[in-house]
C-alpha cells in the first residue's frame, strides 16, 4: 500500500469502499487490520438465491476494487465463501459461524502456542 499514514490508508480504502457500494448491491466495510497503515482487509457480503450470480458479483466486486486502488494498493489475497441452505433445510438450524474459530486460528500463526 503506498499509504504513509493511517490517514492515507483509510483514504485509499474508502475509495474502494465507496466504488463497491456506488456500483453493487452488496454489503462492504472493513473488517480487520485497522490500525496498520501498510494493511487493510474488507469483507463484502450478498444475499442471492443464484450461486452463479454470487461467484460473478464477487468477481466484478474483486475487479472493482483493484481497479479503485491502482497504483496505490495491491490486492493481494481473495477469499469466497457461499453458504446455501437447501430447500428443506430451514434457516437457522445450521450453524454458520461453525469451525470459524479453526479457520481464524489456522489464518494467523501469531496466535499458535509455543
Amino acid at each position: 500500500m503506498a499509504a504513509h499514514s493511517l490517514k492515507d490508508r483509510r483514504a485509499v480504502v474508502r475509495k474502494a469502499v465507496d466504488r463497491v457500494r456506488a456500483r453493487f448491491n452488496v454489503s462492504i466495510a472493513e473488517v480487520g487490520d485497522l490500525e496498520r497503515w501498510q494493511l487493510a482487509t474488507l469483507g463484502v457480503v450478498m444475499v442471492t438465491n443464484d450461486r452463479s450470480l454470487c461467484n460473478e458479483v464477487c468477481d466484478k466486486v474483486t475487479s472493482t476494487v483493484a481497479s479503485a486502488v491502482a497504483g496505490e494498493a495491491l490486492l493481494t489475497d481473495r477469499e469466497i465463501e457461499i453458504v446455501s441452505y437447501g430447500d428443506d433445510e430451514p434457516v437457522g438450524e445450521r450453524d454458520p459461524f461453525a469451525g470459524i474459530e479453526e479457520k481464524l486460528s489456522d489464518d494467523n500463526p501469531d496466535d499458535a502456542e509455543d
